[in-house]
């Protein structure tokens, strides 16, 4: 069944892989230092790959799931397909607005999983979130298509040099 050119947020495509969500835990750290190896991967966001004692690190915190103050809510997934991490998706909910991340490893690019594990993520937010953003960089052309086909749109407004991409979430 071919997919619509235009299809709204949360909607769940059919899939060619076993594409899955799971909740990220520090071990996965191990199989996600490789996925995030390729210096690639920061053109655009800055920073370098990290090593497995600092992804560990970031993990341990990230999985508490809340900011120190309480005032955000972390939501993060690793992305696998037939098993096999291949990336994250993540979001941090503070009021009814989900700030959206995602990453694809290098080998897995180009396939669609990045919005397909997007829209995965989202069905978490539906009826708790209302607005969802997105801060990409204006020359990351996969990012922007991602984030087209989440619904979202350029607000005009930048932050750190990133275009700031909004769109509502619609209600189940």
């Amino acid at each position: 069944m071919p997919l619509p050119r235009r299809t709204p947020i949360g909607f769940t495509c059919p899939m060619q892989d076993q594409l899955t969500l799971t909740l990220l835990r520090v071990d996965d750290a191990e199989a996600m230092v490789s996925v995030l190896a390729d210096p690639a991967l920061y053109a655009f966001t800055g920073g370098e790959p990290p090593d497995l004692a600092s992804l560990r690190r970031l993990y341990a915190h990230q999985v508490t799931g809340a900011s120190p103050d309480g005032s955000q809510r972390w939501f993060n997934w690793i992305v696998r397909v037939d098993g096999e991490a291949v990336g994250y998706v993540q979001a941090t909910v503070e009021d009814e607005v989900a700030e959206l991340a995602w990453v694809i490893g290098a080998p897995w690019q180009g396939r669609g999983l990045a919005t397909r594990a997007a829209r995965l993520m989202l069905h978490e937010f539906v009826g708790r979130v209302r607005l969802l953003r997105a801060h990409i960089h204006p020359d990351h052309h996969a990012s922007n298509r991602i984030a087209t086909g989440l619904g979202l749109r350029p607000t005009g407004a930048f932050e750190d040099g990133e275009a700031v991409w909004e769109g509502l979430l619609e209600r189940a």
